[in-house]
């Protein structure tokens, strides 16, 4: 009796079994696209386009010129040059001269630039130790 029991019980359970999972509600997996971040060039200084592509942000902070890189993609980059120079030529003052130093990932001047900050920007960046300037660029500032 045990064994006939048995013999009628199991495939009323795998029957069980196979209606509770079709009968369950198939839902679709949603493949949205994963989106990449949009990056944005800062809405302070100057952002200025540069030749082999992507851009410096030119900025007077405090009493200091920053000079920051940024990719193609507007992702923040380290410098690819060691050194620059800047001019700036006021309407009203003489003109006054910077050196541009390595500090982190930007390019500052040690010098204080005065107020007010309404000039015309000479910068240079160099790429190397030598005299000949890799990259320059007149803006007027701000």
């Amino acid at each position: 009796m045990k064994t006939l029991l048995k013999a009628l019980l199991v495939p009323v359970l795998v029957v069980a079994t196979f209606a509770v999972e079709t009968s369950a509600p198939v839902t679709a997996v949603s493949r949205t696209p994963v989106k990449e971040k949009v990056y944005e060039l800062p809405k302070t200084g100057q952002n200025i386009t540069r030749a082999q592509g992507g851009w410096v942000n030119v900025e007077i902070v405090g009493t200091r010129l920053v000079v920051k890189f940024y990719d193609k993609k507007k992702k923040p980059a380290l410098p690819d040059v060691v050194r620059g120079f800047a001019r700036f030529n006021y309407a009203a003052k003489n003109d006054k001269t910077a050196v541009l130093n390595l500090e982190g990932d930007t390019l500052v001047t040690p010098a204080t630039v005065r107020p007010p900050h309404n000039f015309l920007v000479i910068l240079s960046l160099f790429a190397g130790e030598g005299a000949v300037a890799s990259e320059s660029y007149t803006f007027k500032y701000p």
